[in-house]
């Protein structure tokens, strides 16, 4: 009760008519977790409005995005939102419970959808999207085109990442929030093939999480230009088969046999060789879709999130991602051990629950301080 009365009040002394860092970090953590039974930013501000939107995309394509618009008027700071190859759907409670708290915090929130991604397919398209999707969102009029961020979950904050480093927007891009992202793809590949996670040369056990095994392998497969073969070898993944049915490995075309090479590589190493044998158009689509690629040409303050036991994406990937940045500083990186994924917990103690959710704070704030 004390840490509640302690909360509530701090979110009252901060909430000046100019919101500050502060307030707005606070009421955002409070809003969020689930163990957290009072939410300060209801009690201060208006329930924000959700909306539909469209705009322009390359070759004619129209994009659509959800807008959450805090209440009230007045030029907002801004964020591109990106959830990636997300299950939950747009409508999920989880989803609109994180926009609605942004919103809440002052801050105008833009989050696209993606049909590619709704099939767990990543694409370098993607990319292309996210950059006309941040030029479109510092064109609206409540926004104020000097403060607009970028944050992301899982492959969407590594796409965001990539995006940023676009040279249409780089200099225009204030911070880049990454939550639980990937480095590189084809470490990620192998991470999830070989069931280890690696950093500064020590490895272990890691079980990944079906959606990341979904998704590699669906990407994997794409590789395979024999569109029945691939279906077979999909279809006998699915079934738990480790071929498919009256197919031998010698009977396999060179890709297929690589793909199932990869699938079953025993080892980091090997799984990092046998990848690099990829078709050159697969090889480029993974370079193109990794932060690691061109990292030297972000310009934006960069800050990383990451679950010490994350089941999709291995808290090494931030690691490294992190490692590349410190050479030009202006990194900031936290590592929790209370989200499964991309939820807060409701089944830790309390004292970490205490813990954690002032790591939390201590992030988001830094994130506010950017766009305050």
């Amino acid at each position: 009760m004390i840490v509640l009365t302690v909360l509530a009040t701090s979110f009252v002394l901060a909430f000046t008519p100019q919101v500050s860092a502060t307030g707005r970090a606070l009421g955002f953590v409070a809003q969020v977790l689930p163990t957290v039974p009072i939410k300060p930013a209801e009690w201060f501000t208006d329930t924000p409005e959700r909306m539909e939107i469209t705009y322009p995309l390359g070759d004619g394509r129209v994009g659509v995005a959800d807008l959450y618009v805090p209440a009230g008027g007045g030029e907002r700071s801004a964020v591109l939102f990106f959830l990636g190859v997300n299950p939950a759907g747009k409508d999920d409670e989880r989803v609109v419970n994180v926009g609605n708290a942004i919103a809440r915090t002052g801050i105008v929130v833009m989050i696209p959808w993606s049909e590619l991604m709704a099939q767990r397919r990543v694409s370098g398209q993607e990319i292309n999207d996210l950059v006309y999707g941040f030029e479109y969102l510092r064109t609206l009029s409540m926004v104020d085109g000097e403060k607009v961020g970028m944050a992301g979950f899982c492959v969407g904050s590594s796409l965001l990442l990539v995006a940023a480093q676009d040279e249409r927007i780089r200099d225009d891009v204030t911070v880049v929030n990454s939550f639980a992202g990937y480095y590189d793809a084809k470490d990620l590949i192998a991470s999830v093939v070989t069931h280890r996670r690696f950093y500064d040369g020590d490895s272990r056990q890691w079980q990944p999480d079906q959606l990341s095994t979904a998704v590699v392998r669906t990407h994997l497969l794409e590789s395979v230009p024999d569109v029945a073969e691939r279906q077979q070898i999909a279809q006998a993944i699915e079934d738990g088969s480790a071929l498919p049915s009256g197919l031998s490995l010698e009977e396999l075309s060179s890709e297929g046999r690589l793909v199932y090479d990869i699938l079953h590589a025993p080892n980091i190493d090997e799984a990092r060789r046998l990848i690099e044998l990829l078709p050159p158009q697969s090889l480029d689509t993974l370079n193109n879709i990794s932060p690691s690629t061109n990292i030297n040409d972000l310009r934006a303050r960069i800050l990383v999130m990451h679950d010490r036991q994350d089941p999709l994406v291995p808290s090494e990937e931030s690691r490294r991602l992190v490692d590349a940045l410190q050479r030009r500083g202006d990194v900031y990186h936290t590592e929790f051990s209370f989200f499964d994924h991309l939820n807060p917990s409701s089944r830790v103690g309390y004292f970490e629950l205490v813990r954690e959710g002032s790591k939390l704070f201590g992030h988001i704030y830094q994130v506010m301080r950017e766009l305050d």
